[in-house]
This record gives structure tokens, sequence and C-alpha cells, in this order.
């Protein structure tokens, strides 16, 4: 690893002016990591779209890591930011939090940022989690959004050992898709349940390889609830993003009852209002171009 790593801070829309001043006052006390602003928004627009982070992902590579500030204004475009880009970005996404709670940390870990620290920052701890971040990101053969704690387990020296579980808790497996498709209640509204398309199972594949081994003392009931929670979240989530986040539509499509629906998304912390912000954003800029 290079002596100075260089970390592109992304100006998320709202959040312009207030990272300039953050740069300013924490690059001085940042020992050998040099901050790069990063706009995110076209010169033909005043504020960037969600798929801006997915339309940059390749010119992000030139950095070891990369900061994005979360705000309770700026969640929703994080959110769809972050899923637009899951399957490009493969620079690690530290998440800076103001005033943001649990349930959405968690997701947007979920959509493929690698790590959080929330403000006021402690600068050392910052340094570290960035350190830790390129070193994993420097392992051959690391895959974008690999869970946190996956340089662990390739023996990287020094690293901090924060394992995965803690901060998802949920893992993806691919026996719940075959669950899904063989389910009893598939054929209700008298269709078959869709298959689960084959981003979501390689998803799962990918988040079990790099997980932690569960300890002994860990029931096969909680594992399994664990697993389970994990796949209705990624399903959910995919069936909003086919259709525009209306809530109606993906329901149908999923063979379930619109409030069975609106029940899983309240569980998992799921909104349908940044899938349409997504779907509409993403009509005007076809329409534009």
């Amino acid at each position: 690893m290079r002596d100075v790593l260089d970390c592109g801070v992304l100006l998320a829309p709202g959040h312009e002016t207030t990272m300039g001043a953050w740069i300013a006052s924490h690059q001085a006390r940042l020992m050998r990591v040099r901050l790069h602003p990063v706009s995110l928004a076209p010169q033909a627009l005043d504020a960037a779209p969600p798929d801006s982070l997915a339309r940059q992902a390749l010119s992000l590579r030139r950095y070891d890591a990369c900061i994005l500030p979360v705000a309770l204004h700026s969640l929703a475009w994080s959110r769809m930011a972050l899923q637009l880009a899951r399957n490009a970005l493969s620079t690690p996404i530290l998440l800076l939090i103001h005033d943001v709670k649990a349930p959405a940390i968690l997701d947007l870990l979920s959509l493929g940022a690698a790590d959080f620290i929330s403000q006021p920052v402690c600068v050392e701890s910052l340094r570290v989690r960035l350190i830790r971040l390129a070193r994993r990101g420097a392992l051959p053969g690391a895959l974008p959004g690999a869970l946190p704690g996956a340089l662990t387990s390739a023996g990287a020296a020094g690293s901090v050992h924060e394992h995965p579980f803690n901060y998802l808790g949920e893992h993806p497996d691919a026996h719940c898709a075959e669950h899904a498709a063989h389910s009893p209640h598939a054929s209700r509204a008298g269709s078959a349940r869709p298959k689960v398309p084959a981003d979501i199972v390689e998803h799962a594949l990918n988040s079990l390889r790099h997980q932690y081994r569960r300890g002994a003392q860990e029931t096969f009931r909680a594992a399994k609830a664990q697993v389970v929670n994990g796949f209705e979240r990624e399903y959910i989530r995919h069936a909003l993003s086919r259709h525009g986040g209306n809530v109606a539509q993906a329901a149908r499509a999923c063979a379930k009852h619109r409030r069975a629906f609106w029940a899983l998304m309240r569980k998992h912390g799921i909104e349908a209002a940044p899938y349409r912000q997504a779907a509409q954003a993403a009509a005007r800029m076809h329409e534009m171009g």
C-alpha cells in the first residue's frame, strides 16, 4: 500500500458547501491521507441525478476509497445512488453519517457501502477505516460491495478486525430462491411466484463467500432467520426497482397481497419513494438524451 492514500469526497446533493468546509477543517489533521472533492453533478444540471454515482464508477477507481455524506435530506438519494451503482462500483464507499437512524444505515450497507462513521468524526478512527478499506480494495479478486470484514480472512497484516455481521446481520442464501419457487403459496392469484433474478442469487453467493464463520453458540433457528431476512430484503428491493416504486404492481408480480407486501417493506425499513424518484429521473434523462 502507498504511503499516502487518495480519498475522494463525493459532493452529494445538498452537501456541496458543507463538505467543502469539512475537507478544509479535516485535511490538515489527517496524516497520510489526501482528500479530493468529487463533483457528481453533470455540467448541464444543478443537482446530481441518482445514477451519477454509477456513471462515474470508472473514474472513481483512481481513489483508494470514497466518502459519501448522508443526512436525512439526502438519504433517499443515497439509497438510489448505491442501488444503481452496486454492480459497477469497485471503489470502497465509507458513509459519513449525520443524524441517521440504525435501520437506514443498515440498508445503505446492504446496498454496497463498505463501512460508516458518524459525525462528529474522530480523525484517527477515520484514518484507520480508510486504511482498512484501501487494503481491502487492493486485495486480488476483491469484489465490488464486498463486506467490511473480508480482508481479515485474507490475512492482511495490521487490519482492523470488524465482523461484517455486526453491521448487516443478514446474508442472503441461494437456497431461499428454491424455497420461494416451490412455496405452496406460489400458486396464489392464479400464477407462479416469479423466478428469483440471477443477480440476486449471485449477490447472495458473493455475500456468503465473504461471511465469517458463525459462532457455535448461534442456533440453527437464529442463523436461518438471518438468511431469510436477507433474502426478503433483496427480493422486495428488486421488485420495487423493476416496477419503478409502484407497490401494487410489484406485489402483483410477486404474487403477494398488497398488504403483505407493505408488511415486508415496513419490516425491513424499505420505502417506495426513492424507487419512484429514480424511475422519474431515468425517464427525464431518457427524454433529454
